[in-house]
């Protein structure tokens, strides 16, 4: 229902008239009526002061209902703005992971490479999956160093012939353990994404996050690749060695997240809680992934126990 606002005082279509003062235009005394005046539909004064209302200009508002469907269309634009956006994000995400796939260049990797070894913390231009890339290989050459180190073991313990009739089980298990071994990285570098917005109150893009730890720690693709000669070439002697780069290369990872989460000056929270934050989903993270690494070692063993009977 309309309602029609003049002056001082509010008429809807029913001549009802709001608790209101106003001045009588006959003898500009002020009256101040205590109860509100109903008109009828036909009556052109105010029936408690005489006041002419015919020539009284007013402005008609809008219902409630179709106010409040005005101000939802700003909301409902601003909606589709930012979903708009957010698919454009999207697109242009894999555009750039589209171009870089097209653009691929082995020898600008290894100058990434060459270039994180000589300054860890420096700003490179790079691709922004040049770090799970390298990632992923590094988990493959710890895979394949177990794989071959445990056929050695089984080889010189048991013989050649145990250790060929168990080598589809040992490499399962080496699959498996990459795969566990990519997923506790993700979550590790998730932990330190999550602690880093907290303490410094802005978000860094994840891929370019992850180039920034895998380029500051690339010094364990070294300590890596000894793991593997050492498994492929020492036999059970080399254990002892390979097991301690393989160490260094954990202890290496760890610390750069560290330096990564803290390393940031300004920080907007305080740094002590974040980095808690931080530690306390690593562990919670890896005693999961250990459980399941476990879990899984034990049904390799024992589906290998029930082939062998």
């Amino acid at each position: 229902m309309p309602i029609l606002e003049f002056r001082d005082y509010v008429v809807d279509d029913m001549k009802y008239i709001k608790n209101k003062n106003f001045r009588s235009k006959k003898d500009d005394i002020d009256l101040k009526p205590k109860v509100d005046v109903k008109l009828e539909a036909d009556v052109n004064f105010c029936t408690n002061c005489g006041t002419d209302i015919r020539n009284v200009q007013v402005e008609v508002k809008q219902p409630v209902q179709e106010a409040a469907q005005e101000n939802a269309m700003p909301t409902r634009k601003s909606q589709r703005v930012n979903s708009n956006q957010d698919q454009s994000q999207n697109a242009s995400l894999g555009q750039d992971f589209a171009q870089s796939m097209r653009t691929f260049d082995v020898h600008n990797m290894w100058e990434w490479f060459v270039n994180s070894w000589k300054h860890p913390f420096a700003e490179q231009n790079a691709d922004k999956w040049y770090g799970w890339i390298t990632l992923l290989a590094e988990d493959i050459l710890v895979g394949l160093g177990l794989f071959f180190g445990a056929q050695r073991a089984t080889s010189s313990v048991l013989g050649s012939d145990i250790a060929s009739s168990t080598s589809n089980f040992t490499f399962g298990m080496a699959i498996e353990l990459i795969f566990f071994l990519l997923v506790a990285q993700v979550a590790w570098i998730g932990s330190a994404y999550l602690a880093y917005k907290v303490i410094y109150n802005k978000n860094k893009d994840f891929l370019q996050l992850t180039n920034h730890i895998v380029q500051t720690s690339n010094l364990s693709v070294i300590f890596i690749v000894i793991f593997l000669i050492f498994m492929i070439l020492a036999g059970p002697s080399g254990v002892v060695m390979a097991s301690l780069m393989l160490w260094l290369s954990a202890i290496f990872f760890g610390m750069v997240l560290t330096v990564v989460v803290l390393g940031d000056p300004n920080p907007v929270h305080d740094n002590f809680y974040g980095y808690l934050l931080f530690i306390v989903l690593q562990a919670i993270t890896g005693v999961i992934i250990f459980m399941l690494i476990s879990s899984m070692i034990i049904g390799q063993i024992g589906s290998s126990f029930l082939n062998l009977i």
